[in-house]
């Protein structure tokens, strides 16, 4: 009897951590898809990615400015009126995820790839970047996010 009830803690404590482990794969795939589809944002120049990713106080700190979602706004829609001369692709590389509840903090690389839509020409700029999301509502949003340019 000790033993059969043993075997039945074990399996209890084995299934805990097998559906936390889940749990945990499914944020991080989640996660990542949130950051992946934002930079779409400067991709496409569409709103749709800004509004579906990040919380009406979203912030980002870019080179020592910081931006809102008003400033992103303003941005796009400046961009939009122009002519497009460049092409983006992003690339990114995650190195760090911290999950607790519902808090996350990921560190990643970005890499800009632009190719000039009348030249051809092509140029890749690359950043150090960190971002804190929350979860609300069974969705992960974008909260904070801080970029370091690097240098070739």
């Amino acid at each position: 009897m000790i033993k059969q009830i043993f075997l039945l803690i074990l399996c209890l404590i084995g299934s805990f951590f097998g559906v936390k482990a889940q749990n945990l794969d499914k944020d991080t795939t989640a996660i990542k898809g949130v950051i992946i589809d934002f930079f779409e944002l400067f991709s496409q120049d569409d709103l749709k990615y800004l509004e579906r990713n990040c919380t009406p106080d979203f912030e980002l700190y870019e080179v020592g400015t910081r931006w809102t979602n008003d400033t992103l706004i303003n941005l796009i829609n400046k961009r939009k009126a122009q002519k497009k001369t460049w092409e983006r692709a992003n690339e990114f590389n995650f190195i760090s995820f911290k999950v607790q509840k519902n808090i996350a903090w990921v560190g990643y690389y970005n890499t800009a790839h632009l190719t000039n839509i009348t030249s051809q020409q092509k140029r890749k700029v690359k950043w150090l970047e960190s971002a804190i999301l929350v979860k609300k509502k069974r969705k992960w949003w974008l909260v904070q996010m801080h970029s370091t340019a690097l240098t070739k």
